[in-house]
This record gives structure tokens, sequence and C-alpha cells, in this order.
């Protein structure tokens, strides 16, 4: 029954009225897009001999997209085709407030002529001229037809009771023919009552083969949506790489203020100078994230025209762990890693900044344990921590902090995973945590090798969930 019904309510449905009049409007708006550009490319092939003629071709070219433009609203508007916007044009005759040049004009005319949409549009036009008399004629028959089969019955019953007088009531002959016509009719109800929506679901389907190819020729094409996937992941790197930038240069240097004011604060009577180097370290350290503040937005305006300081690397791990010293970490350090290439070197310098950042928010008093090293096929890092001081206390920023936010565990498995490597992250067993990385020096790494000596076991377990 759901299915009769179904069929039935094509009849009254306001999408088959909508591409109905998308049909009937079709054939004058094809007749007029067909003779403009006939007479437009006309005129100018004909006026080629003269520069005349590329004005013309160029107008008639140009010309195309908007009338793409209007195909495309008048079909999504009634037929519901569904065509998304295409891309803008690229090119553009000059850059604003200069003047063109004849250069420029060259550029714009090339670019011009090799614009897919304006030549997909040009092919619609000529579908269109053979569509649009196919669309009219299959509307009018989905309009007339119905109410055809629907009046006859009504028609022949009305005869049949005398409410309707027939043709030819003087003649018997005509009179029999009449009688027997209207008895079929009303004999045969169900089944023309049956096929008056029949027309209406060939209009609708070709409605819908038209909009395939509307799609294609008024829509993006493969390069547009390439270049929108493109621009989309773009702006989502962008995002995540200032996201990623704030939260470990500028939460760095804010976590070690934070843990050298608490430091001063605590021995402000006992060692004055130690709180006085205190707060000159927060002060300089303050001014460099505001320094670095000012580079992120700037690079977020789009007007970060300075030139900026290469990213630190491994060499600059030393320097790291001397300012954690200085704000008051407790740091155990074996830097053996040696000079890698310059992605893995930063990429290792960032790991090991935030897990002394996590270290010193998560386990105020623990000491911390940094490794780097460099192996048969990988540069190894590790960041470490016991279990927090009893009598420490942790970071005030952090008590109102929301639950479930671990933006820098996440970046650290990001960044070793982008570069094809493996990294273990969580508790120790012990009442502490640990941050293990491996990063292949060339294409992947190896699973763990049976003559590994203890140095490396600790990595081991890294290396066994590359073969898991």
């Amino acid at each position: 029954m759901r299915y009769l019904g179904r069929y039935f309510a094509v009849m009254w449905s306001g999408r088959t009225w909508r591409a109905i009049s998308y049909h009937l409007l079709s054939l004058p708006v094809a007749v007029v897009w067909f003779v403009y550009v006939i007479t437009m490319y006309a005129v100018g092939v004909s006026l080629l001999i003269i520069w005349v003629g590329i004005v013309v071709l160029a107008f008639a070219q140009w010309t195309l997209r908007p009338i793409g433009e209007m195909e495309r609203r008048q079909a999504n508007a009634l037929a519901d085709a569904g065509i998304a916007k295409p891309g803008a044009r690229r090119y553009r005759i000059h850059a604003p407030g200069a003047s063109p040049t004849l250069s420029d004009w060259g550029r714009w005319g090339h670019a011009l002529l090799h614009d897919g949409q304006s030549w997909r549009v040009l092919a619609w036009l000529a579908m269109r001229i053979v569509l649009a008399p196919v669309g009219f004629t299959l509307a009018i028959v989905a309009v007339v037809v119905p109410i055809t089969l629907v009046a006859a019955p009504l028609l022949a019953g009305g005869y049949t009771i005398g409410a309707l007088a027939g043709p030819g009531a003087s003649d018997p002959t005509a009179q029999r023919i009449v009688d027997e016509v209207a008895m079929w009719v009303l004999l045969g109800t169900p089944v023309l009552l049956a096929t008056a929506p029949l027309m209406m679901w060939v209009c609708h389907h070709f409605t819908s083969l038209t909009s395939v190819v509307a799609r294609w020729a008024l829509g993006p094409c493969d390069e547009d949506r390439v270049a929108e996937a493109t621009e989309r992941a773009e702006l989502a790197e962008t995002q995540v790489r200032i996201d990623q930038e704030l939260h470990d240069s500028i939460g760095h240097m804010i976590t070690m203020n934070i843990v050298q004011a608490g430091a001063g604060a605590h021995v402000f009577e006992t060692d004055p100078e130690f709180a006085r180097q205190a707060l000159r370290n927060i002060e300089e350290r303050g001014r460099v994230a505001m320094g670095e503040l000012d580079r992120i937005i700037a690079a977020i305006r789009g007007d970060d025209a300075e030139p900026r300081a290469p990213l630190p690397t491994l060499a600059d791990v030393p320097r790291l762990i001397d300012q954690a010293r200085a704000a008051g970490l407790s740091i155990e350090d074996r830097l053996e890693a040696q000079q890698v290439a310059a992605p893995l070197s930063r990429a290792a310098y960032a790991i090991v900044r935030e897990g002394v950042t996590n270290a010193a928010k998560h386990a105020p008093g623990a000491v911390i344990h940094v490794h780097t090293s460099t192996l048969r096929d990988a540069l190894a890092v590790g960041v470490s921590n016991g279990p927090a001081d009893a009598v420490a206390e942790p970071i005030a920023a952090l008590t109102h902090a929301r639950s479930g936010l671990r933006h820098g565990i996440a970046g650290i498995r990001d960044r070793a995973a982008l570069l094809g490597g493996s990294s273990i992250v969580g508790p120790d067993g012990r009442g502490g945590f640990e941050v293990l990385v491996l990063i292949p020096l060339e294409l992947g790494l190896a699973g763990p090798a049976e003559d590994e000596d203890a140095t490396c076991c600790r990595w081991s377990r890294v290396r066994a969930k590359v073969d898991a």
C-alpha cells in the first residue's frame, strides 16, 4: 500500500510541478541562449580579419560563466538539481590599482581560452537545444495526459446518467457508438486512473537525467574539487600548526614561569638573590612569549614580513634543560644523539620540551630524566619522571583546568607518527610517567633485534609496536 501511495503521490508532489515548470521554461530560455551564442561566435569569426572579431569572441567566451551561473540557479530552484557552485575565475587582467600591459592582456586571453568551466557551459548550451524540446514535450504531456485520463471517466459517467448530452443525439447510429464508448470508458476507469501518473514519472526521470548532465556542465570540475579540498587541508594544517605552536612554545614558557614564580615565592625570605633572579627570568621569558605571540598573530593575519629565527633543534636541548633547571626543576640528562636531519631534530626538540613541560605540570618535585640517543636505524627520545613529591604543591593554574585535555600527549604522538615513528606515552607502572619515541632515520623502523644490548632495551617496547 505504501508503494501504491508513493506511485500516485507524484501527481501532487511540489517537486514534480517544479520540474514541469522548469521544462516549460527550458525551451524558450534554451532558444535565447543558443541564438546568442551562435550569433556572437559567428560574428566574431567573421570579423577575425580585423581586431574587432577577437574582442567579440573574448566577450562571448567571458559571458559563458555568468550564463552558466543563471542556468545553475534555475536548475537548483526548479529541478532540485543540487549543483554546487563552481570555483571562481583564477585569473584577472591586472592587479587592483595597476594599469594593464600588453603581456597582461595576453595572459588573460590565454587563461580565458583555457577556462574549462566556460567550455563546459558552452557544451551545456549546445545540449540544451536538444534536451529542452524533449523536456518541453514531456512536460506538456505530463500535464495533459493525467487531466485527460481523469476527465474521461467523469464525462462518460455524466453522459450515462444523463447529466451531459452526448454528440449526435438525433442519430441512432452515433448514439449507439457513444453509448458503447462510454460503457468501455467506465469499465476501464481503474486502468485509466492507474496510468494517469505514468507520464509524470517519465518527466521525473528525465529531470533526473538532465540534472546529472547539468551537474557535470554547470558544477565544479575535478580540478575545482581538488583545489577546494587542498584549501581546506591547508587551512586545517595552519590551524593545527598555530594551535601546536601556542601550546608548545608559549605554553612551555608560561609553565616555566609558574614553576619559577612558585620557587621564588618559597625562598623569598631565605634566599632573596634567587628570588630576584627568578623574577628576572620570568620577565625575560614573558618578553619572549610576547614576541612569539606577536609572530603567531602576524602569521594568522598574513603580514609576517620579518624573517623568522630558525626553529630549535637537538642542539638547543641543553639550553632548554638549563632554563628548566634555572626555573627550579630537577633534571638528569643523557644527551647522546648525534646530528640528524633537520625535521627529525626539530621534532625531537619539541618532544623533549613537551615532556619536560608535562612533568613540571603534573609531577611537581619529581626528578625528570631526559635521554636522547642515535640507534642503528632510529633517533630515540625519552623523557620520564617519578611520582610527584608528596610535599610539593601542583601548579596552581592547573587546579581548575578541565580534565581530559591532553593536547601535549596528542602532539607527541602526532609528531612521531607523521615522521613514520612509534611512541609509548603513559604511566610507567611505578607511579611515574614516561615518553618514549623512536623516529626512523631512513624509510621505517625495524622490529626488535635479538642482539640489542641492555642500553637499548627500553626502546624495544617501542619497536614491538611496529610488529603489532
